[in-house]
């Protein structure tokens, strides 16, 4: 209550219990029984740290999956995008084809009739990704 966020979220969710999903925010790296084992979270400080960190990790799975010869796909998020300048830095400096990624954005706006921006309009998240993303990977 009294936040910027009041009112963003749909009406009826329990905040109370969401945030007991999270306990204090001190202990929101501490490991829970429910994580999956190979579940390690990494505090990032920064922005910065976070958008290198997320762009080293969706690098080293497409290249993990390349050096497996498996397809891998991703659904990934319009936002941040600064990490996707460090996706295409490390593919590119590892020399990653990516022949076998297939990828679908999280998030795209429709209007109540389910209509989306066309990709050629800088408000669509479609555009938004092309110009993060794709068209430096293909580059």
């Amino acid at each position: 209550k009294g936040s910027a966020l009041e009112g963003f979220y749909p009406a009826g969710w329990d905040f109370e219990k969401i945030d007991a999903c999270i306990g204090e925010p001190e202990t929101v790296c501490d490991r829970q029984s429910f994580w999956n084992e190979g579940f390690t979270p990494v505090q990032c400080d920064s922005l910065d740290a976070f958008e290198t960190y997320m762009g080293h990790e969706i690098a080293m799975q497409v290249k993990k999956a390349k050096d497996r010869n498996e397809k891998i796909a991703f659904i990934l998020p319009v936002g941040p995008m600064g990490m996707y300048k460090w996706v295409v830095y490390f593919l590119k400096e590892w020399q990653v084809k990516c022949d076998h990624v297939y990828t679908f954005n999280m998030d795209e706006w429709a209007d109540a009739e389910g209509n989306n921006l066309p990709s050629t309009n800088p408000g669509s998240f479609q555009y938004a990704m092309e110009q993060a993303l794709f068209n430096p990977w293909a580059s």
